[in-house]
Order: C-alpha cells, then structure tokens, then sequence
C-alpha cells in the first residue's frame, strides 16, 4: 500500500511548489467568461429557442457558437478544479467545505430566487405575450405546483455543478493517501503523446456512448454526459496542476492542438450544416466534436502556459475578483437588455454590439456597486472585506448618520433604474423611442403601480440624500449657506417626484415632477459649497461635467439650439438620457461624499 500512496506530506518530485499562482488559469477563466457573453448575445440571434430571441435571426449561428460550444466549459471545469487544488493546500477537508459553502452557496440561493426568476418572468410574458407582475410570477414559480414543476437555474447551473464537484474532492480529502497516489500517478500516464491521445478518446466514448441517450440537460439528476466529461476534466485539473511534466506537454504539443483544432472545426461546422451529418448514428459528428473539444483545450492551455503564467496586472488583479460576479450578472442583464432594446428594432449590425456594451457594462456596474457593499458582496461570490466600502465604516460614529443618508442618496438612483426598468418589462409594446416615462405610470399601463410605487420611493429617498449632502458640505469646509440651499433643492425635487405619483399621467397635477427639475442646479451648489475644500478634485471636475452636460440636454430639448434635432420620433430617448444624467449622478456624487466625510470623520 505504501509503494502505491505516498504520504500526505509528500509530493512527486514534478510537481509544482505549493505557493505558485497560476496567472495563465486566471487568464483563461476570464477570456472564456467573456467569450460567454458573445456566446449568450449570439443564442438570442440563433435559429433556435432561447429565453429572448431578438427580432432578427441569424441562421449561420448555428454554425458560429461551434468555434467555442465544444470546449468552453470542460475548459472552465477543468480550470476550476486546478484553482480549488491551490485552496486545498494546508487545510482540513471541513475547512474546504466551509470556504466552499460560504463562496457559492450566497450566489446560488440569491440567483436562483431573483437573478434567474427576473429571466423566466421575461421569457413568460415574451412568449406568451400577456403581461404578469413579478410578484405574481414569484409566487407562480414557488408556489407547489410551479416547484412541482421544477426551479429553473438557466446559466447558474454552472455553480451548482462545481459545488458538487467540490464536495466530490471534499470526499476525496478525507483520503489524502489516494489523492497523492492519483497525483503521482496521472504525470507519468498521461507524460509524451499520451497527453494528446487518451483524454480524446476518453471524450470520444462517453460522446458516443452517452450523449445519444442523455444529451445535454443541465438537470443534475440526469446530466449523465455532462457529468462524465465535466467532472472528469474537474479532476483532471485538480491532479494535474502541479504536475509539471504535464504542463511542459501542454506547451510542446500546443501547435499540433491548434492544428487539429483548425481542420475539425470546419469539419464539424460542415457535419452540422450538411443534412446527411448525423449519418451513422452520429458517431462521426461526435468524434469529431470530441476531437476538436480536446485539441483546443490542448492548444490554450498550453499557449498561456508558455506565455501567460507569469503574466499579471492591475487588470488581471480587477477582473479575477470581478469574473464571478460578472457571470452571475451578464445573463439577466442581457434578457432585460434584449427585451427594451427590441422594440426600437436596430439594424442587426447595431442591435448586436448594442447588446454586448451593455451586458458588459451593466455587468461591470453592478460589480462595482456591490463590491462597495459588504453586505451585498457574499451574495454575489466575492469574499467579505471588513473595513471597506461605504457602509463598512460606520462604526466610526462621527457623522454616522450623515454618512447614512448620503448612503441613501447612493441607492435611490438605483432603485429609480431599476424601477423604470421593470416598469418598461410589464408593458409590452412600450415605445421607448416615442413614449414618456411618465407613461408607465399612466392609465395605458398593464401594470403602474410598479412604477408608481418605485418613483415615490425613490423620491423620498432623494430628499433624505439631499439632507445626507447639505451636512457632508457643512461639515467639510462649513459652508452653511451653499449646504443648506443643496439640502432644499433635493428635498423639492424629492418632494416633485413623490408628489407626481400620487397624480399618474395624464392628471395636470403631474407637472408636479417639474419640481424635481431644480435638481440641475445642485451640481454648482454643491461646487460653491466644495470651493474651500482643496481636495475632491475628481468630484468637482465629475460635477462641472454634469452640469455641462445637463445644460447641453435642456437647451436641444427645448429647441433653443439645433432646433428638430428632438422630434416625435425620438423624445422618448431623449428623455432616458436626460434622466439618466439628472439621476445618476447624484449616487456618484454621493458616494464620493461618503469616503471623504469618512476620512474626515477619522481623522483627529
């Protein structure tokens, strides 16, 4: 027994020191997330059913998603096996678990009851064109018979899956002796040509074998394929990350994986296209798509071995803590973004970098607003952060309840968009070109209360902020005057917007959301106040700009400049953009105020 399994303690004379960081596997984990956003905006324009389907349909996609589709997972799956090998180092078996359960159990919950039901209750009123609350659809898809029916994970089926691969290796921990003996072993198997040869005919079988009779399901229970490959490549990247032999052979046969890789795509995109391509039970398709799955493999890896593993940044370090957050994100940003954006009906060329600036960028906002909020960080996969962020310091009790309201001032922006965005989703046919936003609220509306509701929160959150800003003034440079006139205007813009609410279009007493307009001097308020601060340079070069900007919008707005540049045909527009600025940069603003009252708070 001993010949066979070394001690826990010792390691194979190839195998790598145990303080390397992989910076190769970093980059590939973030290439194939962003290749995955590509992937999912081309599904909307595929052929076939996805969640949303945009307007136009493209048939080539059937064959474009192959030049990724075979190999993009196993890739992920077997990066993410090699990253949990580093965890494991120096901790128990309960150690792993907890780390584990902590890191993925908050994302999978979260996302499965508001990422993934936000998409479903898309998908639903899109395919069945009759709009339905989302509270109504919650309580449809977890109510008996909508469990009975079974909880749909669309793309966190990912995360499901590597948490039970990762208590799989938990189990395994428990025998240490055979994890070193698979560790030694798997080198030496897999050393030269083997490397090329055995983990291709090992996808080959389980593709002929099983994928005929199970496919691809994404339903754990019955995934058998999936999990014969995915699983396997899990391990496979648990054994073999420190396995230097190996990684030496992923760098010699990197040009012959890219080989094989560039005469098995065309082939397999030809087997797809050509209606005789299934012939003989599939079995030749399938080989290939084996063949060109493990020869990519062999090629990346390989290639950001050689080139990548010592290769690191400011940009990699932001994106390796951003790229789990911004999976969880990028599906339900773009099922909304396919959705408002659809009805404007782009030109493909358009519509389709539309959709991917916009699953980045709004992926990328979320990140950065929740990355500031250690209470929202573990739900969406980052690790806590003690003693950062804006609410983290509020155990410093100097201007707590300033900092408190300038927090406030930070999420009612937030709670507008996201609002105003739910409100569009339940009203099929919303013409965002043509419509005001005041329309959502409006009797035309299938749904109102969403919007009503949302608005007057959210104006009653702008005049706490605005009370938050006057203070944080007062207290940096004591300019009472300059403070109390900012804290004034917000509350009558708050005060607008609630009112308005209250009144839904087309009631004349509506026009009490012009109240809110008063806000667009706030910026030089706030300017004033900060002139005897010499600090917040960035803040006051960020306010100068909206407020350029603010003054750009109301004079083409009121034709008072290049007048028909706003028409019917596109005020709607207009007005989103208008109130994107007039909104937003108030949760900037106020979140740049917060860090420095907290400072100030701190220092003697």
């Amino acid at each position: 027994m001993s010949a066979l399994a070394p001690s826990p303690d010792s390691h194979p004379a190839s195998a790598a020191p145990a303080s390397t960081r992989r910076h190769d596997l970093d980059w590939l984990r973030i290439a194939a997330f962003a290749l995955l956003i590509v992937y999912h905006v081309g599904l909307a324009y595929g052929p076939y059913d996805w969640h949303v389907h945009s307007a136009h349909t493209l048939e080539w996609i059937r064959e474009g998603v192959l030049i990724t589709n075979p190999w993009r997972l196993t890739l992920l799956f077997l990066v993410s096996g090699a990253a949990l090998r580093f965890m494991t180092l120096r901790k128990t078996p309960a150690e792993v678990a907890k780390l584990r359960l902590a890191r993925l159990g908050p994302p999978l919950v979260f996302g499965v009851l508001v990422l993934v039901t936000i998409q479903s209750w898309i998908e639903a009123m899109d395919k069945s064109h009759t709009p339905i609350s989302y509270p109504a659809w919650l309580w449809h898809e977890f109510s008996p018979s909508g469990i009975a029916d079974g909880i749909p994970l669309n793309h966190l089926w990912f995360v499901l899956y590597i948490t039970v691969y990762s208590f799989v290796v938990v189990a395994l921990l428990n025998r240490p002796g055979w994890i070193a003996w698979a560790e030694a072993k798997i080198g030496p198997a897999l050393s030269g040509w083997r490397l090329l040869v055995f983990p291709a005919l090992y996808l080959m079988i389980v593709r002929c074998i099983l994928f005929p009779h199970f496919g691809l399901t994404n339903n754990i229970v019955w995934d058998w394929y999936n999990h014969a490959q995915s699983l396997a490549a899990f391990l496979f990247g648990f054994l073999a990350v420190r396995q230097e032999t190996i990684w030496r052979d992923f760098q010699r046969f990197r040009w012959v994986g890219l080989g094989v890789a560039a005469v098995a795509l065309p082939l397999m995109m030809l087997q797809v296209a050509h209606p005789g391509g299934g012939a003989f039970w599939g079995i030749p398709r399938n080989l290939v798509v084996a063949l060109d799955q493990w020869s990519v493999i062999v090629a990346a890896l390989g290639f950001a071995s050689l080139y990548l593993r010592n290769t690191t940044g400011p940009v990699q370090t932001y994106l390796n803590e951003a790229v789990f957050t911004l999976y969880l994100a990028h599906q339900t940003v773009l099922v909304c973004a396919i959705w408002l954006i659809r009805p404007a009906g782009l030109p493909v060329w358009i519509e389709a970098p539309t959709l991917i600036a916009v699953t980045i960028g709004g992926s990328l906002l979320i990140y950065e607003i929740v990355r500031r909020a250690p209470l929202l960080r573990p739900l969406w996969g980052l690790k806590p952060l003690p003693g950062r962020g804006l609410f983290s310091g509020l155990a410093v009790t100097r201007y707590r309840r300033r900092r408190i309201l300038l927090g406030i001032g930070v999420f009612a922006p937030l709670l507008a968009l996201a609002v105003v965005g739910m409100a569009i989703l339940a009203y099929p046919g919303f013409d965002n070109a043509r419509q005001y936003l005041s329309e959502l609220g409006g009797a035309s509306s299938p749904m109102p209360r969403i919007f009503n509701w949302g608005v007057f929160v959210a104006g009653v959150m702008a005049g706490f902020a605005g009370v938050g800003f006057g203070l944080a003034v007062i207290a940096i440079t004591r300019a009472h005057i300059a403070g109390w006139l900012t804290a004034i205007v917000f509350v009558l813009a708050g005060t607008g917007l609630a009112l308005s609410t209250l009144f839904p279009y087309p009631d004349p007493r509506h026009m009490y959301i012009n109240m809110g307009l008063g806000i667009q001097v706030a910026p030089l308020l706030l300017l004033w106040g900060l002139a005897g601060s010499r600090e917040l340079s960035r803040l006051k070069a960020f306010l100068i700009g909206v407020f350029v900007v603010m003054t750009g919008l109301t004079v083409m707005t009121y034709h008072l400049v290049l007048p028909g540049t706003v028409n019917p045909s596109n005020v709607g527009w207009w007005e989103r953009v208008y109130a994107l600025v007039l909104v937003g940069w108030v949760g900037i603003a106020a979140w740049a105020l917060g860090r420095r009252l907290r400072h100030h708070a701190e220092s003697p």
